[in-house]
């Protein structure tokens, strides 16, 4: 890693952005799909202005035999990430968005978080739900007990 990246990490650490790890995967028909799909995906990630990725490692192409029901022959990539992200809001909408398959925060070991912050998370998520349920795959179903 060089020291500009290392300084702007600690500029970063310093207005108490989060260092996290990601990791994406993806699977798709040929290796051409696979290495262009993944590759826009972390392209699509970098432009969000409140996330700093500065390392991305992708693992090299695998055949997969039998992944799903009804497909004999798959590829699968994984690309493993670190970056720096400005709150928890941002990091909610990267795992809502973007799907990782993981996400581990590195740094700091503990967060303080705002009223504010966190009813905002929470409204987007509920959000998604009723997304969900509107549009007939899933969803939260209340009913009053008789």
């Amino acid at each position: 890693m060089d020291s500009e990246i290392k300084f702007k990490i600690k500029e970063l650490s310093k207005k108490k952005w989060m260092k996290v790890s990601l990791i994406f995967e993806v699977l798709g028909t040929t290796r051409e799909i696979v290495e262009k799909s993944l590759k826009e995906h972390i392209e699509k990630l970098e432009k969000i202005k409140t996330i700093f990725l500065y390392k991305k490692e992708f693992s090299k192409i695998e055949e997969v035999e039998k992944p799903m029901k009804n497909v004999e022959k798959a590829y699968s990539q994984i690309v493993e990430t670190e970056a720096m992200v400005k709150d928890i809001r941002t990091l909610i909408i990267i795992a809502i968005s973007y799907g990782p398959s993981s996400i581990e925060i590195l740094e700091p070991k503990k967060i303080e978080i705002s009223v504010g912050e966190i009813q905002d998370v929470s409204n987007m998520i509920a959000g998604i739900i009723h997304k969900f349920a509107a549009a007939g795959v899933g969803g939260i179903v209340a009913t009053p007990k008789k």
